[in-house]
């Protein structure tokens, strides 16, 4: 059996139940979702009773219009350009020098300062500095470097044989410089015996005086040689000179030397 449905008559008590229904249920649809709005906003409150204004409301749906309006504090940014003058610090390098002793060290030339002008892009926030970017340097003065000179050389000890062939050196160049021998020689001999013995690494500690004539300071011979600390030949041209400038022979030099220890 079949039954056949048609459209309720305008008006009818049929369409006035249907539309009945048809309110009914929209207002339970509209009642769930408001529920479910309501829900999850009291979880939210209830986490932090007053973390929305104070308000939270336990039954029934909250009402937007009763949350106040959250503004974000709005952050001030600024850029600015600032230049500074700073300092430029001298290096410090070292340079070997091959005629000083080794391990003896001298300042070349003394370190000194520099300067210059650096600009800077500068960000602020809120008054405070959270940013600087360098970006142009000029240099005022530019800083000099201090050089220190670091000896190299190494020197052996005078042997027995360089002795005597020191003394036969200092004996030729005597002769062939000044026409010194026989007394002269005599005596420039017993000089530079009790001076060096006749060795050129010969030091005196204390004074500092150097090598076969025993120059005070060991320096004064680099007028004849940079060499003046390892070679004889050097040495005994200096001495030979220096005996003539000031004693005229080396009796003479002697002979001071005797009264006062020293010539």
């Amino acid at each position: 059996m079949s039954y056949l449905r048609n459209r309720p008559m305008p008006g009818g008590r049929r369409e006035r139940r249907l539309q009945d229904s048809l309110r009914s249920r929209t207002a339970r649809q509209v009642s769930v979702s408001v529920a479910i709005v309501a829900f999850a906003m009291g979880a939210v409150t209830s986490a932090s009773a007053t973390g929305i204004g104070g308000v939270f409301v336990p039954h029934g749906p909250a009402s937007l219009a009763e949350v106040p309006p959250i503004h974000a504090a709005q952050s001030k940014l600024e850029v600015v350009t600032e230049t500074a003058e700073i300092t430029l610090d001298p290096a410090s390098r070292q340079e070997t020098d091959p005629y000083a002793m080794a391990g003896n060290t001298r300042v070349v030339t003394e370190g000194e300062a520099g300067s210059a002008i650096v600009s800077y892009n500068v960000t602020y926030q809120d008054g405070v500095e959270v940013s600087r970017v360098e970006t142009i340097t000029v240099v005022i003065k530019p800083a000099r470097d201090e050089v220190i000179a670091v000896g190299s050389l190494v020197v052996p000890a005078t042997t027995a044989a360089q002795q005597g062939t020191n003394r036969a050196l200092g004996q030729q160049m005597a002769s062939d410089l000044y026409g010194w021998a026989g007394d002269e020689w005599a005596c420039l001999d017993a000089l530079w015996k009790r001076e060096s013995n006749w060795r050129h690494t010969a030091e005196n500690k204390s004074s500092g005086a150097y090598g076969i004539p025993q120059a005070l300071p060991g320096s004064k011979m680099a007028t004849k040689g940079d060499d003046w600390r390892t070679n004889p030949a050097t040495q005994i041209e200096w001495g030979l000179g220096y005996i003539k400038n000031r004693y005229g022979t080396p009796c003479g030099a002697w002979a001071h030397s005797e009264e006062i220890g020293w010539y």
